[in-house]
């Protein structure tokens, strides 16, 4: 597989030049274009700091966990993936990782909309996925039965790619609109989608709200307001869904963009307090202490 084997390969390089930064955006610094992988997790992290730090991309990620743990950040969602944990990372989403334990074994599919374009599948069956949205919760816990039979998709997409049959990238996308059929019946099997799409629809709006406002407007009241709700049930269904507050969520997108100004910029303390929505330099510092231990000037100090 000498693709598989070079995405593989950038992978693991831009583990190690991006391990410290505060947000990559891959569509930036990926040279090497690809439109469907399956890896291994356990091959990417191996040799690295197990630590996959912040990014956005323009591919669609699937997962499942067969062995092992480890910590997911996917958009405003924190969790622990543990044995058959299915994961799913839309596209453009910010998500990290960390906390890898050696034993991990786990699958990861990548895969664009050229891919099905090139390959005549109409773009509904991917864009119709409520799995594939960022206001979906990015992961289930699956019951081993469910488990094996997203892992038959994995291999069989695996001993695809590694052959030189006729057709098999059109075999490749209708394995791939079988994963996503699949997970979206376990989805609405375990969150009854259809069920709760209010509360979808909420966090959907919720986080669309945040991209737009959150360097300027802090508090859960702004958002609740927004969102016709009382800012404790914001709180509470927030928390529920991703497993961060409302205000968490708000607090860490803040860090998130500081950190990316401190890290990628020449802009001074005052001039990014500034950026964020803090009219106080002062209490911007402490603001970032609070929450990193560390003073703004020291983590940029950290890159030097």
């Amino acid at each position: 597989m000498p693709d598989d084997n070079l995405t593989l390969s950038e992978l693991k390089k831009a583990l190690r030049k991006f391990l410290n930064a505060s947000l990559v955006d891959m569509d930036d610094h990926f040279i090497h274009n690809f439109q469907c992988e399956v890896i291994r997790l356990e091959d990417l992290l191996r040799d690295t700091s197990r630590h996959i730090p912040p990014h956005k991309w323009s591919y669609y990620r699937i997962g499942l966990m067969k062995k092992g743990s480890g910590e997911f950040l996917i958009g405003i969602h924190k969790f622990k993936a543990t044995k058959n944990t299915f994961v799913t990372v839309p596209a453009r989403v910010i998500s990290s990782s960390n906390s890898w334990s050696p034993d991990l074994e786990a699958y990861i599919l990548l895969f664009n909309l050229d891919f099905f374009l090139q390959n005549n599948f109409p773009l509904q069956y991917i864009e119709s996925k409520k799995i594939l949205c960022s206001s979906i919760q990015p992961y289930l816990y699956l019951t081993d039965e469910q488990a094996k039979e997203v892992e038959d998709i994995f291999e069989t997409i695996i001993k695809e790619k590694q052959g030189n049959d006729p057709h098999k990238d059109e075999l490749i996308a209708l394995k791939v609109i079988e994963l996503l059929i699949l997970g979206e019946r376990f989805y609405e099997e375990e969150l009854q989608l259809e069920t709760n799409l209010p509360v979808v629809d909420i966090i959907k709006r919720f986080i669309d709200l945040l991209e737009l406002h959150f360097t300027h407007e802090r508090s859960v009241s702004f958002y609740a307001v927004q969102l016709n709700v009382h800012p404790n049930h914001l709180n509470a269904l927030i928390k529920k869904h991703t497993g961060r507050t409302a205000k968490e969520s708000i607090q860490n997108r803040l860090i998130l963009e500081t950190k990316y100004l401190l890290h990628s910029t020449n802009l001074s303390i005052k001039e990014i307090s500034g950026k964020v929505g803090f009219d106080d330099p002062n209490y911007f510092t402490a603001f970032f202490r609070r929450s990193e231990k560390m003073s703004p000037g020291d983590y940029r100090s950290s890159f030097v």
